[in-house]
């Protein structure tokens, strides 16, 4: 009987594949690890080909781990990373380039131009987001203008283009086909319509046979089947696709408005639910599609980051050397139950939305001889609270919404002191899931399961959670604003110490540090 589900999650760092059965449970899981090619310039790429070996290597695996054969599942989910640009032959199946990664900057002086342009409210209003070089549209732009012979071959039909997700679908199905999430982050997805958007096509030179089809994340027939000479040996659907950090908010079970998620990496991003209505923001927090099942309207997420939380930490490791490792930092803020008036500010490259300033600067005030680095430590991780505040501060000033509660994942957050100061400032309830390192797959299986009827609706998705830990704040409502007014005068200190960037450098969306955090403090 075919009652799993496999997962195939590509993600900046690895490719896995995880099978589930019908409780949620993770069976067994396979990972290779993916290792970009980089250069001091901000180039930063993969090699498609390489991912797609990837692929046909874990499924070989973890088929063999799991001891049953492929017709014991019952649909193939996949989460990818978002913004990641591929171009191939349709006939030869071909990549023309490397894959450009979602955190390369070759595109960033042709944002900064659509920006000077005037372009960027036109930009907002249509996709959500903001003219950066971190989207895949600028990348594809790139493309066409730098490699030779793509833009012919486009304009006749013959070269396709597609993030991560669009890749994996067309060598594992042929068909190409993306989901409303991923086309979400490209910046050429129109979000009123769900479609392709042919005022931003023509603003970016993209000849419109190139795209993909724009389909519902979870679709029992939208992405087609596997075929039986592929890594699976069978014909199974593809039922299920989503933009990874979309797969986690799905895999935390946010299906109702207000219900939030928070991944704790390198940077850290929160996505909102804020359901069917597309909520409108002055703050410039970003718009994006949270999610669709086939035959229902789509369900909207606004998003917001907060950059360098796990390279703020690192950073006490190799900047100030006064922790061995991240896992130090734990006990050395236990020491310090306040930090008594001491804020670290890592303004690092500048200030980030929702108060984006680039000429801002990191600053440690308020010391006093009786502080120690035990304060510092402390401080550090209520700084990357403070800077969450701000972010669900402007979404409460923009548009009413809030996080009712804050499902967490991410290697961060198997830090208990970290999420309870967290709990403490945001005056929200943390709840940690079972597994914090594989909500993303989670996701995607649950919405391929969802289209081949191993769960009937939401509700019987939802019943699968299993939670590790809740927090809840402990701090008084005076004491939560009165640390608050501390930040935000602190946070005026740090401007205006360095030049203004001619063009913002994008730090604050993309992950461009490969610091994260690890449970054993290793790096």
């Amino acid at each position: 009987m075919a009652d799993l589900i496999a997962a195939l999650h590509q993600s900046a760092s690895d490719t896995r594949l995880i099978v589930y059965d019908r409780e949620g449970t993770k069976l067994t899981g396979q990972r290779v690890e993916l290792c970009p090619s980089a250069s001091s310039d901000g180039t930063l790429e993969y090699d498609p080909v390489e991912i797609w070996r990837h692929v046909q290597t874990v499924v070989g695996l973890a088929l063999s781990a799991l001891g049953r054969p492929s017709s014991a599942l019952a649909a193939i989910g996949i989460a990818a990373q978002r913004e990641t640009a591929v171009v191939w032959n349709r006939r030869t199946g071909r990549p023309y380039a490397p894959a450009i990664a979602g955190a390369d900057r070759r595109s960033a002086a042709q944002m900064a131009r659509l920006a000077r342009e005037g372009h960027s409210e036109l930009i907002y209003k249509k996709t959500g987001l903001v003219p950066d070089a971190l989207f895949s549209a600028g990348k594809l732009s790139w493309l066409l203008d730098n490699v030779e012979g793509l833009r012919a071959d486009a304009q006749r039909g013959e070269a396709l283009f597609g993030t991560m997700d669009s890749w994996l679908v067309w060598n594992l199905t042929g068909g190409h086909v993306t989901d409303v999430t991923s086309a979400s982050r490209t910046m050429l997805l129109n979000l009123d319509t769900q479609d392709w958007d042919e005022e931003l096509l023509a603003l970016f030179g993209i000849p419109s046979a190139m795209l993909p089809q724009v389909a519902p994340t979870s679709s029992p027939d939208r992405f087609g089947s596997t075929a039986g000479s592929g890594p699976f040996g069978i014909e199974l659907p593809v039922a299920g696709v989503l933009a990874e950090h979309q797969a986690a908010l799905f895999g935390q079970h946010c299906f109702l408005p207000g219900q939030a998620r928070y991944g704790f990496e390198g940077s850290s991003a929160l996505l909102v639910n804020t359901g069917t209505t597309r909520a409108d923001t002055d703050s410039r927090l970003l718009g994006t599609v949270a999610y669709q099942l086939a035959g229902e309207p789509a369900v909207y997420a606004l998003e917001g980051f907060v950059p360098y939380t796990g390279a703020t930490v690192q950073w006490l490791v190799d900047g100030l050397g006064i922790i061995r490792g991240v896992g130090e930092i734990e006990a050395m803020s236990r020491r310090a139950d306040d930090p008594e008036g001491l804020y670290f500010v890592p303004a690092f490259t500048g200030l980030a939305l929702p108060r984006p300033e680039y000429g801002a600067r990191g600053a440690i005030l308020g010391m006093g001889t009786h502080h120690n680095q035990n304060h510092i430590a402390r401080a550090a991780l209520q700084a990357l609270a403070y800077q969450l505040r701000d972010v669900i501060e402007a979404m409460r000033e923009g548009t009413g919404c809030v996080p009712t509660q804050l499902r967490v994942d991410g290697n961060g957050a198997w830090f208990d002191m970290c999420m309870q100061i967290h709990a403490d400032v945001l005056g929200i309830q943390l709840r940690r899931p079972a597994d914090v390192t594989d909500t993303a797959a989670l996701g995607a299986a649950y919405a391929a399961g969802l289209a081949a009827g191993l769960w009937s609706d939401l509700a019987e998705v939802a019943a699968t959670r299993r939670e590790n830990h809740r927090w809840s704040a402990q701090w008084m409502p005076a004491q939560r604003e009165r640390g608050y007014a501390g930040w935000r005068s602190a946070l005026e200190r740090t401007t205006g110490w360095a030049e203004e960037a001619t063009e913002p450098q994008g730090d604050w969306l993309a992950t461009l540090t490969a610091a994260q955090w690890r449970a054993d403090g290793s790096r």
